[in-house]
């Protein structure tokens, strides 16, 4: 069936998905850098890849940069203790990617995975020469895996999630294909056991599953501990500093559809509690964006980040215009509302649990695994309307005990699982 599967997939579904990346390169700025991206690939391939040695070489891929921090624990722990044994590579699909990428000193070589195309697959194997395929979380491509299984490389995936929704679990045909597909890796490592019996379900005969637990845990503990060190954390200004003495909320990565429902509430809650600090952080912050927040709370003359200095005073309410300040943001917050769960999904709750905050959200929570069981242990609060998103941060607000007490809960839920990094290691030590 798998030689079934390759040639359905590399003649139709590959020239499908080819239509749709070129349709979307007209609409989409992610895509159409990606693309851009990718001229020249093959010939990057071939000057920047080092030499094959006697070292094994570790293939990562990633989808983004989510997937890329999941990675990052166990990639660390595969160079520290094998440095003079492994050599690690890594490809990725997205170019949100490539920046956090070129930050990390003990890959030598990342870039774009080439089009999954049968031809595209056998140069890639024949000019990378892995010795370990390892996936993250769900951006598993078959023609990949499957050229793996016919040379014998080992395949782990990592971080295993399998939502009950997803195409490949859901319905027959995607659980027929995806089993030709998982039946090839020599080890899953699943999130949790209802995403263990998800993958069992659609590869029944599979024999080397297990729960492993999810490294994010891991790389936002190790974030936290740096937070306060870091270089971003010296870019914040002092009088944003000054914040924690008091009582502030984080709304971090916001998206248009959660402002029209939030928007309101925490005005009214800016405006009744004279010792509240808000600090507004979009998830994509376009200028657009940032003037829609500016003009909004007008009344209360915020500040936008890059425009401040040690030497201005902020107002309580301050804007973020810029990218990767959210851990450090976290660390002086008192309350996190975290968005996307208005649309695609709430976006990471991790972040500030580590760092002691009670969290809230909208109703579209069940992508995040870690944001139903915290809000099955008091931790985090969900809402759909106004009034919800009202009364709940009133609470926190006005209740300073209340709301550290519950900050902690989350703090100590996120420390119960760390450690999977070190299982993943362990599991994945058997095949270099």
């Amino acid at each position: 069936m798998k030689t079934f599967y390759r040639a359905l997939y590399s003649i139709v579904f590959v020239n499908l998905l080819s239509l749709g990346f070129l349709l979307s390169f007209l609409f989409d700025s992610k895509i159409r850098k990606s693309f851009i991206g990718r001229i020249n690939l093959w010939k990057r391939y071939r000057n920047n890849l080092p030499p094959k040695n006697s070292k094994k070489r570790i293939w990562f891929h990633v989808s983004s940069v989510g997937e890329l921090e999941q990675a990052k624990p166990l990639m660390k722990l595969l160079y520290e203790r094998n440095r003079e044994n492994v050599d690690i590579i890594l490809t990725l699909f997205s170019p949100s990617a490539l920046k956090s990428a070129s930050k990390i000193e003990y890959i030598s070589f990342y870039d774009y995975l080439p089009l999954d195309t049968y031809f595209n697959t056998k140069k890639l194997f024949d000019i990378v020469k892995p010795d370990l395929l390892i996936f993250v979380k769900f951006d598993i491509w078959p023609n990949v895996i499957w050229e793996a299984h016919d040379r014998n490389i080992p395949q782990v995936l990592i971080d295993g999630t399998l939502h009950r929704k997803s195409h490949r679990y859901s319905n027959i045909m995607g659980q027929a294909f995806y089993n030709s597909i998982y039946m090839c890796f020599n080890l899953i490592g699943t999130v949790s056991d209802s995403d263990l019996k998800r993958f069992l379900i659609t590869a029944p005969k599979y024999k080397n599953a297990k729960i492993l637990g999810d490294t994010r845990y891991d790389q936002v503990a190790f974030r936290a501990q740096n937070a306060e060190v870091s270089a971003n954390s010296k870019k914040i200004p002092m009088c944003i500093q000054e914040y924690k003495k008091g009582v502030t909320l984080i709304c971090g990565s916001t998206w248009e559809s959660d402002d029209k429902v939030i928007i309101q509430a925490v005005k009214r809650l800016v405006s009744e509690n004279n010792s509240l600090n808000l600090v507004l952080v979009p998830h994509e912050p376009s200028k657009k964006r940032v003037l829609h927040y500016m003009e909004e709370f007008k009344d209360f003359s915020p500040c936008i980040l890059s425009e401040l200095s040690n030497k201005i005073d902020c107002t309580r309410v301050t804007v973020v215009d810029q990218v990767g300040f959210l851990a450090e943001l976290y660390k002086i917050g008192s309350i996190a509302y975290i968005g996307g769960a208005f649309s695609t999904g709430v976006h990471n709750v991790m972040e500030p649990a580590i760092m002691g905050l009670p969290i809230v959200f909208g109703p579209f929570h069940y992508n995040s695994p870690e944001a139903e069981a915290l809000v099955r242990i008091n931790c985090a609060f969900t809402g759909s309307t106004e009034d919800d998103f009202y009364s709940i941060l009133k609470k926190l607000v006005t209740n300073k005990e209340y709301a550290k007490q519950t900050g902690l809960k989350a703090q100590a839920f996120i420390k119960s699982n760390l450690g999977a990094d070190e299982r993943y290691y362990r599991e994945i030590s058997k095949f270099i």
